[in-house]
C-alpha cells in the first residue's frame, strides 16, 4: 500500500510526465519530482510511477492537473549506479513492446502476424541520455531517506515500535501477516480436483527427508490445499533462490510498458556504461541476457554469491563467443546484469520498483537481498511467505490481472512465457506440461502455473536465514535450505496434475 506522506503537495502533468512538488526533509528545500521516479524515498511512501500515469490517463485518482511551469530546480537526483538515466520529456508515453520484438515472439506462439492479443504496439520515441553520479553522496542520501521513511512509517501508525525485533528460534526473521485475502481452504471436489489424488501429491512432498516447508495448491483463485511442515506456519518466510528470476522478468515487462526500456533489442551497454568501450560486450542486448546467450563465461554459483560487488563481477567476465551466437548457458551473472539494467534505468532499487509495480497492487510482501554494495540479487534470494509467492503465481495465471487491474501487461505475460510454452528456458521461465510454465529454484523451490487449468502449484523448502537478520549478502549472512532426499519437481507436478478431474 503506497501512501502520500507528510510534505506532499498537489501535482500535475507537465509535458508528458506527472510532476509532484515536495518538501525535501533531508536538506530543507522544495523540489519537483516527476515521471517514473515521481516520489521516491524522500521521506514519504508512495512513488507515482508508470501505474500512476496509467491511472491518470484513465481519469482515476484525481490526477491530471497542469502545472504552469516546471521550476528550474526540478529534482532528478538518482540512485547510485554505474550510469544513470534522466528521462526525455519528448519521448512517447507508452511502449509495451517494439513491433519487431512482438513479431518474433508472435511467431513463437504461432501468431505469425505478431499480434499478442493486446493493444497497438507503438514505436518508441526518443529516450534519454546518460549521466554519471557521485556514488558516495547518493548512497549517503539514500541512507538518510530510508531512515526518515522508517521513522515516518512508525509515527503514522501511532504508538511505539520495537526496532530490535527478535529473530525466531530457527534464525528466520518473522514476517508480517499478509493483507486480507481469501486463504480459506475450500473443498477440492468443488473445483474439479480429486481429494485422494491431491493428498497423494502432498504426502509425496512431505515425505521424511524431503525438507518441504510449505505446499499450496490454488485453483480458480481459491486455495485448494495448504500444508506446512510441523515446525512451520503460514507466516514463516521461505526463500526463492532462482524463483526470483521470474520476478526480474516481470520487472523487465513493467519497464518496457513504461518506456523505461526501449525494447529487448536495446543494448545493455546503454545502461551498463562500463561496457561502452568494449567492442564485444557493448553489442550485448537485453534479449541476449534474457535468453542467457551473452557469450560471457559462466561463473560458478559460489564465485558470484560470495562476491561483495556481484554486479561488477558479472560485468568483468571474459568473452567466450559472439553475443547471441554462443550456445545457451544457464548463468546467474546474466540475470544479475539485467537487474543492474533495471536499477540504472529506473534510478531506484529493484525492490523499490517491484514494490511500486507489483507488490503494492497484489499485496505481496517480500525482502530482496542485495550484495555488499547495494545491488539487488536479481537472480535469486527473494524472501517472502508462501502465501505471498502464491499471489505472484495467481497474477500470472490470470494473464497479469489482479482484482480487475492489469498489473503486468498481458502482452508481456504472453511474450515472456512463450519460450517456456514452446519447450525452452528463456525470459526466466521454465516449461511445464499442459502448456504450463514455472519459476524454479534450487532444492525444489517452485511456482508452477497452468493458465488453461487456472491452477497454481507452490512448493518451498524449510528455510533458515542465517546471520544478523539483514538481507545484505556479506559475511555470515546467507540462505539456509537443504537438498531434499527424494523430492523431484516433475514427480510432484505430475501427481498434482493427476488430481485434476475437469
Amino acid at each position: 500500500m503506497h501512501r502520500a506522506g507528510a510534505g506532499a503537495l498537489p501535482g500535475g502533468f507537465h509535458g508528458n510526465r506527472y510532476w509532484l512538488p515536495l518538501y525535501r526533509p533531508d536538506d530543507g528545500r522544495m523540489c519537483w519530482t516527476g515521471g517514473h521516479r515521481a516520489v521516491r524515498d524522500l521521506g514519504v511512501s508512495g512513488p507515482l510511477g508508470g501505474r500512476a500515469r496509467r491511472m491518470a490517463r484513465r481519469g482515476r485518482g484525481g490526477l491530471g492537473k497542469r502545472l504552469p511551469a516546471l521550476p528550474e530546480h526540478a529534482d532528478e537526483s538518482l540512485r547510485p549506479g554505474r550510469g544513470a538515466v534522466v528521462a526525455d520529456l519528448s519521448r512517447k508515453e507508452m511502449s509495451p513492446l517494439r513491433k519487431d520484438t512482438a513479431k518474433r515472439i508472435g511467431e513463437m506462439t504461432g501468431r505469425r502476424d505478431g499480434n499478442l492479443g493486446g493493444a497497438g504496439l507503438p514505436e518508441v520515441g526518443p529516450w534519454s541520455h546518460l549521466i554519471r553520479t557521485d556514488q558516495s553522496r547518493a548512497r549517503a542520501l539514500v541512507m538518510k531517506r530510508s531512515i526518515l521513511a522508517a521513522i515516518i512509517l512508525i509515527l503514522s501508525v501511532g504508538g511505539c515500535s520495537d526496532l530490535s525485533s527478535p529473530m525466531s528460534t530457527d534464525g528466520t526473521a518473522p514476517a508480517p501477516e499478509p493483507e486480507t485475502y481469501p486463504w480459506i481452504v475450500t473443498n477440492p471436489e468443488a473445483h474439479g480436483l480429486s481429494t485422494a489424488a491431491l493428498q497423494t501429491a502432498l504426502s509425496y512432498a512431505f515425505q521424511p527427508g524431503n525438507q518441504t516447508g510449505a505446499v499450496l495448491v490454488i485453483r480458480n483463485g481459491q486455495t485448494i490445499a495448504e500444508s506446512y511442515a510441523q515446525n512451520r506456519q503460514s507466516t514463516d518466510l521461505v526463500t526463492s533462490w532462482s524463483v526470483a528470476k521470474s520476478f526480474t522478468s516481470a520487472l523487465v515487462g513493467a519497464a518496457l510498458e513504461d518506456s523505461i526500456l526501449e525494447s529487448l533489442e536495446q543494448r545493455a551497454s546503454y545502461f551498463l556504461t562500463y561496457w561502452l568501450d568494449d567492442p564485444i560486450k557493448s553489442q550485448i542486448t537485453m534479449d541476449h541476457l534474457m535468453t542467457l546467450r551473452s557469450g560471457l563465461i559462466r561463473l560458478e554459483g559460489s564465485d558470484l554469491y560470495n562476491a561483495e560487488d556481484q554486479l561488477q563481477v558479472s560485468l568483468d567476465r571474459q568473452v567466450l563467443g559472439d553475443p547471441g551466437e554462443q550456445l545457451y548457458t544457464y548463468s546467474n551473472a546474466d540475470v544479475m546484469l539485467i537487474s543492474g539494467v533495471i536499477e540504472t534505468a529506473t534510478g531506484r532499487s529493484a525492490q523499490s520498483y517491484l514494490d511500486e509495480q507489483i507488490s503494492g497492487p497484489i499485496g505481496f510482501q517480500g525482502e530482496w537481498w542485495t550484495d555488499g554494495v547495494g545491488s539487488t540479487l536479481g537472480y535469486c534470494c527473494l524472501d517472502a511467505t508462501p502465501r505471498d509467492f502464491a499471489r505472484f503465481g495467481i497474477l500470472y495465471a490470470q494473464d497479469g490481472v489482479w482484482e480487475g487491474e492489469q498489473v503486468i501487461p498481458r502482452d508481456w505475460v504472453l511474450a515472456s512465457t512463450a519460450p517456456a510454452r514452446s519447450g525452452t528456458y528463456a525470459y526466466y521461465w521454465w516449461p511445464m506440461q499442459q502448456g504450463g510454465f514455472a519459476a524454479i529454484g534450487i532444492h525444489g523451490q517452485l511456482i508452477a502455473i497452468f493458465p488453461a487449468l487456472d491452477l497454481v502449484l507452490l512448493r518451498f523448502s524449510e528455510y533458515t536465514r542465517w546471520g544478523d537478520g539483514s538481507t545484505v549478502r556479506v559475511g555470515g549472512n546467507y540462505h539456509g535450505t537443504q537438498e531434499p532426499e527424494n523430492f523431484d519437481i516433475g514427480t510432484f507436478v505430475s501427481l498434482a496434475l493427476g488430481a485434476v478431474q475437469n
